[in-house]
């Protein structure tokens, strides 16, 4: 049996990339993107934020592109911004064979 691919998890979950949200509500307040970041000090070069979502029951997901590490991330939190979960799946998922043709 075939093992499904880091990116399959992450689009089946949360959407393929960029569908979701630039803010999120959380307790009756708006916050971008960069606001939640800078609350886990994630505000910094090299984290390119993607979009966002809400999964229901308190429970919210954000995902970025991790520059240093070449990397699509989720994380999964709660309601008062705790880490629930962390998915990544490698960007060359995305690129395939492109990304060495790009960057020549």
């Amino acid at each position: 049996m075939e093992r499904e691919s880091a990116r399959t998890l992450m689009e089946r979950r949360y959407g393929v990339l960029g569908s979701g949200r630039s803010a999120l509500r959380i307790a009756g307040r708006e916050y971008r993107l960069r606001e939640i970041f800078a609350r886990w000090m994630l505000d910094v070069e090299g984290i390119l934020s993607i979009d966002a979502g809400d999964l229901g029951d308190g429970r919210y997901w954000i995902r970025f592109l991790d520059g240093d590490d070449r990397r699509f991330v989720v994380f999964e939190f709660d309601g008062g911004f705790d880490i629930l979960s962390e998915m990544r799946a490698d960007s060359l998922e995305w690129e395939g064979d492109d990304f060495f043709h790009s960057r020549s």
